[in-house]
C-alpha cells in the first residue's frame, strides 16, 4: 500500500513539473526553449497515461465480491501477536461449549491469495486453505457458519482436514470473520460425528465469530489511540485477561482499574438498568461517595447518572449543562457544576448500563478523553457480551429446562464432588429421591401442559424447603433429587417429611382446573449406609419404592428397611 501512494505521489510531481516547465518557456522563440519544450510534452502525456492507469488499478483493486484482493485486506491488517490471547479464549469457549469440537483460526495474510492458520487445537487441519474454493466464496456471501459434512464435500473436506479417512460421520462447521465488512479469516470447527452437533452450537459459534471480530476492532482502535507503548500493553493485558468465567464484578474490577489508570476522577459508577423499569442498579462505585443511595437503586430520569439512558448517548457536561442531582432528587445539594463524562453499555441493541466518571471541580473532559473512554466502553461491551453467552451457555449445559434445577448430569457429578469434600472434612451427607404419586393421570387427564405447571410448582416447593448450599435436581420425569450437606438422617427426615406435608397441602391450579398431589420420598447416609455415589443413589431409590409400596405420601430411611 506505501509502495503504490510513493509511486502516484511521484507521477503528481513529475506533472506538476512539466507543467512548470510549459509555462516558463512560454513565449519564448530560443532553439533551446523550443528543444526543450518539445521534450517536455510528451513527458507530459506519458504522465497522464500513468496516473490515469494508477487510478484504474484503485479502483479495480477496491471491487471485491466475496474474497478480498490483497489491496482490500492491507487496509484492514491481520492481527498481530497481541490477540494471541483472545484466540486461546476462544478455543476454550469452544470446548465449554461442546467438549468434541476442534477448531482452528485463520486469516488472511498480505500478499497472499490463501487463509494461514494462525492457532489450532488439532494438528489435523492444513496450515493453508485457498482462496479459489467456491464453496468458501458462497460462505462468505452468506456471512453465515455453514456445515459440511464428509461424505457430502469431500472436495472441500481434503482441502481443510488431513484425516480423510472414510467415516461418513464427520462434519465442520466454517465460520467466515469479517473486520470492517472485508472476510479476513475463518473460524474452523470439526466434529467427529454430526449427532454430538447440539441445536444451539452453530448460533453459539456465530455469536463467538461476532465477539472475535468487535474485540479485535476494539483492540486495534486502543491501539491507534494509546500512543504510549506501555500503556497499549496495560490495555491489552487487561482485556485478554477478562475471559467469561469472571463474575460481574470481576470484570467491572478490572475496568475500574484501567479507567482509574488513564482518567483523574473524583467518582466513577458503573450501574446497570433493571428490566422493564426506569431505575437502574448501581454495580460498582469509586471515589466520593457523596449521595449515594441506601439502597444501591436510582431513576435514570433527572439524574446525572440516568442520562446515559435517557439520551442513550455520550454525555460531556463541558458540552451542555445540566441541572440535576446525581442520583435523586433528595440530595442535600445540586451539583450542577460537576464535570461529568458518560457512556451507555450497549448489548444486543439494547441499553443494559452505564459508565460516568466524575470531577468534583473546573477540569473539563476533553476530546481524547472522550475517545479514550468511548472505546473502554467498547471493550466492557465486547467483555459483558463474552460474560453473558458463557453463562446462558452454562445455564443451559447445567440445568433442566423446566425447572431450572440441575440436570442429572450435573448432579451425579456435584455429588461426587460433595462425597469428596465430606469424606475430606468428616462430615453427613443424607440422599434423597422424591417422585410424585400417580403423575402420569395429570398428563392422560389434564394433558401436558398442566403436567410440566405440576413439576415445576413442585420443584419450588422442594427448592424453598432445603438450603442454598444443597443440591436440588430434577432426576428425571417427575423424580427430583435431593442432596443435604453436613446433615444427619434425623434432621434430613424433618426436610423430607416437611416437603411431603407442603406438597399434600398445596392446591395445584391452573386454566380452571385444580388437584391436589402427593409424594413419596426415600433416603440414604454418607458414610453409615455407603461410601459410594452408586450406592447411595440405589438405596434411596429403595426407600421411595418402599414408600410407594406402603401407599406413597410418607417417607423412607433406607438404613430401617434394613434392621
Amino acid at each position: 500500500m506505501m509502495k503504490k501512494k510513493s509511486i502516484n505521489t511521484f507521477i503528481v510531481l513529475v506533472f506538476c513539473l512539466n507543467i512548470i516547465l510549459l509555462v516558463l518557456l512560454k513565449g519564448s522563440n530560443d532553439v533551446l526553449d523550443l528543444f526543450l519544450r518539445l521534450l517536455a510534452l510528451p513527458g507530459l502525456i506519458w504522465i497522464s497515461y500513468l496516473y490515469f492507469k494508477s487510478l484504474d488499478s484503485s479502483i479495480d483493486s477496491d471491487y471485491s465480491e466475496d474474497i478480498p484482493s490483497k489491496s482490500n485486506f492491507e487496509s484492514d491488517r491481520a492481527p498481530e501477536s497481541q490477540f494471541q490471547d483472545l484466540i486461546k479464549l476462544s478455543f476454550v469457549f469452544l470446548k465449554d461449549l461442546n467438549k468434541n469440537f476442534e477448531a482452528s483460526i485463520f486469516f488472511l495474510q498480505p500478499n497472499s491469495d490463501c487463509f494461514e492458520i494462525k492457532d489450532s487445537t488439532s494438528d489435523n487441519f492444513f496450515e493453508k486453505i485457498s482462496t479459489s474454493s467456491e464453496v468458501l466464496k458462497n460462505i462468505a456471501h452468506k456471512k453465515k457458519s455453514t456445515i459440511i459434512y464428509q461424505k457430502d464435500n469431500k472436495e472441500i473436506w481434503e482441502k481443510i482436514y488431513k484425516d480423510n479417512s472414510q467415516r461418513g460421520s464427520e462434519c465442520i462447521i466454517i465460520q467466515p470473520l469479517f473486520l470492517n465488512g472485508f472476510l479476513t479469516g475463518l473460524l474452523v470447527v470439526h466434529l467427529d460425528h454430526f449427532s454430538d452437533l447440539n441445536p444451539n452450537d452453530q448460533l453459539m459459534i456465530e455469536h463467538l465469530a461476532a465477539i472475535i471480530s468487535l474485540e479485535i476492532l476494539d483492540l486495534d482502535a486502543l491501539e491507534k489511540t494509546i500512543n504510549k507503548k506501555e500503556n497499549q500493553s496495560r490495555v491489552f493485558d487487561l482485556i485478554t485477561q477478562i475471559n467469561f468465567k469472571h463474575s460481574e464484578s470481576d470484570i467491572f474490577n478490572k475496568y475500574r482499574n484501567l479507567i482509574h489508570y488513564f482518567f483523574k476522577y473524583d467518582c466513577l459508577t458503573f450501574s446497570m438498568r433493571e428490566a422493564d423499569s426506569n431505575n437502574a442498579n448501581i454495580k460498582l462505585i469509586d471515589g466520593i461517595k457523596k449521595y449515594l443511595p441506601q439502597d444501591n437503586h436510582f431513576n435514570i430520569n433527572g439524574t446525572i447518572n440516568g442520562l446515559p439512558y435517557v439520551k442513550n448517548c455520550k454525555i460531556n457536561s463541558s458540552n451542555n449543562k445540566y441541572n440535576l442531582f446525581r442520583f435523586s432528587s433528595s440530595e442535600q445539594n445540586n451539583e450542577a457544576e460537576n464535570n461529568f463524562l458518560g457512556f451507555p453499555i450497549i448489548l444486543n441493541d439494547k441499553i443494559w448500563g452505564a459508565i460516568l466518571i466524575e470531577r468534583f471541580n473546573s477540569q473539563v473532559f476533553n476530546e481524547n478523553d472522550e475517545k479514550l473512554l468511548s472505546l473502554i466502553c467498547k471493550a466492557i461491551q465486547s467483555n459483558m457480551l463474552w460474560h453473558i453467552e458463557y453463562q446462558n451457555m452454562y445455564e443451559n449445559a447445567i440445568k433442566d429446562g423446566l425447572t431450572g434445577l440441575l440436570n442429572h448430569k450435573t448432579y451425579i457429578d456435584r455429588a461426587r464432588e460433595e462425597i469428596e469434600r465430606a469424606r475430606r472434612f468428616q462430615h453427613r451427607l443424607v440422599f434423597l429421591i422424591f417422585d410424585l404419586d400417580k403423575f402420569k393421570r395429570i398428563n392422560d387427564t389434564l394433558g401436558h401442559p398442566y403436567g410440566d405447571y405440576v413439576i415445576r410448582t413442585t420443584s419450588n416447593i422442594i427448592k424453598k424447603n432445603v438450603r442454598s448450599i444443597d443440591l436440588v435436581a430434577r432426576y428425571g420425569g417427575e423424580e427430583f433429587a435431593v442432596v443435604l450437606v453436613n446433615t444427619n438422617t434425623e434432621a434430613a427426615l424433618t426436610v423430607a417429611k416437611r416437603i411431603v406435608k407442603n406438597i399434600e397441602e398445596y392446591n395445584f391450579t391452573m386454566d380452571d382446573s385444580s388437584i391436589n398431589m402427593t409424594i413419596s420420598c426415600g433416603l440414604s447416609e454418607y458414610p453409615s449406609d455407603s461410601d459410594q455415589l452408586k450406592d447411595l443413589i440405589q438405596f434411596a431409590d429403595e426407600g421411595l419404592y418402599k414408600t410407594k409400596d406402603n401407599g406413597g405420601n410418607d417417607v423412607t430411611v433406607y438404613s430401617k428397611i434394613m434392621s
